[in-house]
């Protein structure tokens, strides 16, 4: 019984492990993101500025919609000049453009519908291979303890049938 306890402390911290490492990843790739939200009334628009350089090469934007669809999203480059436009009838989008020069880029969301609605945005750099690589570890970590914390109760009812045997 004693060899079981250590198991379930040993399951328990590697889950522990996966949750940190999955806040932590997350923090990571999302801390250069710039973010906005906003009741957007018929015929307005939300802008959410983020300096950008051209090291990264790409950039990534996603919007959210809480109350309805049909909206219109630009990227604007340094020189206000349109990169993207995208007609968005999903909840949730995700774009990416490229970064040509280094200023100051813009996420202009408009509202195209009949009534006014409540929209989150990001623009930002895209996280290089690295930071996304931590979310995915994250995952694994988790489901090598998920799989431990249903392997470990199983091994301690066996060993308790062995001894009253």
């Amino acid at each position: 019984m004693q060899r079981t306890g250590i198991l379930f402390v040993i399951v328990g911290g590697i889950v522990c492990t996966g949750i940190i490492l999955s806040f932590y990843g997350n923090q990571v790739i999302f801390e250069d993101l710039i973010k906005g939200e906003g009741q957007i009334k018929v015929g307005e628009s939300l802008t959410i500025p983020a300096e950008l350089d051209n090291e990264t090469q790409n950039g990534i934007y996603a919007i959210q919609i809480m109350d309805s669809k049909g909206i219109k999203a630009k990227i604007l480059d340094p020189f206000d000049v349109a990169i993207e436009s995208q007609s968005i009838n999903e909840e949730d989008f995700e774009g990416q453009f490229k970064i040509t020069t280094s200023g100051t880029y813009k996420l202009v969301i408009e509202n195209t519908n009949d009534k006014e609605i409540k929209i989150f945005g990001v623009i930002g750099p895209e996280p290089d291979a690295g930071k996304k690589s931590l979310g995915f570890i994250s995952l694994y970590v988790l489901i090598i303890g998920l799989i431990g914390m249903i392997i470990v109760p199983i091994y301690a009812i066996k060993n308790r049938k062995k001894s009253f045997s």
